[in-house]
């Protein structure tokens, strides 16, 4: 049986994902790691992939800093800022992209 994410998770990323996407208009934002698996505990972080084409010209701070702009939670946030283009290079090499598509959840 597949793990989800619980109802906590859901409803913290609720409102802060609807943040991300008003400025960064985002093609996908995909939650990962033991919070998409259901197997977090409560302080656990908060892992998420952000994919849109607002972060072309802006370094990794840049990118990183923005996102957490957006994140007013106590939950620690640990984002992965790409492009699209990033995201298509990146999803061919071993590493933590492969494990955040493989096992994430892409939220809406």
């Amino acid at each position: 049986m597949a793990r989800k994410p619980d109802a906590e998770t859901l409803k913290l990323l609720k409102n802060q994902v609807q943040k991300i996407k008003k400025r960064y208009h985002p093609e996908k934002i995909i939650l990962f790691g033991s919070r998409a698996r259901g197997d977090n505990l409560k302080d656990s972080d908060i892992d998420i992939l952000v994919v849109s084409r607002q972060f072309q010209n802006m370094n990794w701070r840049e990118r990183i800093q923005g996102v957490f702009g957006t994140w007013d939670k106590k939950q620690m946030l640990e984002p992965i800022c790409l492009t699209p283009e990033e995201l298509e290079k990146r999803k061919k090499q071993l590493g933590i992209v492969q494990q955040a598509l493989r096992e994430g959840i892409e939220i809406q």
